[in-house]
C-alpha cells in the first residue's frame, strides 16, 4: 500500500468522523435551549415519526447501542416526554409513546431535524446524492464484511463457533 493510498484512507475515515462531529455540533446548537442532548433529540424525533413503537424500533436508525438507548430512554422519561408501556398483545414487549408534552417538543424537534437534512444536502444535484447515498453503503458493507471475516475481539463469527463446536463434538 503506498503512502498515498494511506493517505486517502486516513482523509476518509477523518472527513466522515467530522461529518458526524459537525452534525452533533449542528443539533446541539440548536437544541441546548429546549434543555436535550443530541441524542434525546434524535430519539425524541424517531418516535414522533413512528408513532408508539418498540426501542428496538427506535435503535434501528439511530447511532447508538441498546445501553445507550436505553439510558437516553430513561432521561426522556424522566422529564415526562415519553412513556413506556407494556404492549396489549406481548406483555414482554415495551411501547414507547410520546408523552403531551413529548409531541409538543417533538414537533419543534422534526422542525429541526428538517433543516438539519435539508443543509446536508444542500447544493447537492440529486445523481450526486445518489452516488454520495450508493458509497455510504459501500462503506457500511466494507466495515460490516470486516467484522464477518474479523470479528472484533472476544467476539466469534457464527461459522467459527460451528467449526468450534465440530472438533468440540
Amino acid at each position: 500500500m503506498t503512502n498515498k493510498q494511506m493517505t486517502k484512507q486516513t482523509e476518509v475515515s477523518l472527513l466522515l468522523a467530522a461529518v458526524r462531529r459537525r452534525q452533533r455540533q449542528a443539533v446541539e446548537s440548536r437544541v441546548s435551549r429546549l434543555g436535550l442532548s443530541s441524542q434525546q433529540f434524535w430519539a425524541l424525533e424517531a418516535i414522533h415519526v413512528r408513532g408508539e413503537c418498540a426501542l428496538s424500533d427506535v435503535l434501528s436508525t439511530l447511532p447508538m447501542d441498546q445501553p445507550t438507548a436505553s439510558r437516553v430512554v430513561s432521561a426522556l422519561q424522566a422529564r415526562a416526554l415519553v412513556s413506556v408501556e407494556s404492549d396489549a398483545s406481548d406483555r414482554r414487549r415495551r411501547c414507547l409513546k410520546l408523552t403531551r408534552q413529548g409531541e409538543r417538543l417533538a414537533r419543534e424537534c422534526a422542525a429541526i431535524a428538517k433543516q438539519i437534512r435539508t443543509a446536508i444536502v444542500a447544493r447537492f444535484s440529486q445523481a450526486e446524492l445518489e452516488t454520495l447515498s450508493s458509497h455510504l453503503k459501500r462503506l457500511i458493507a466494507n466495515l460490516d464484511h470486516l467484522d464477518s471475516v474479523s470479528p472484533p475481539d472476544g467476539q466469534v463469527n457464527a461459522g467459527q463457533k460451528a467449526r468450534t463446536a465440530a472438533r468440540a463434538g
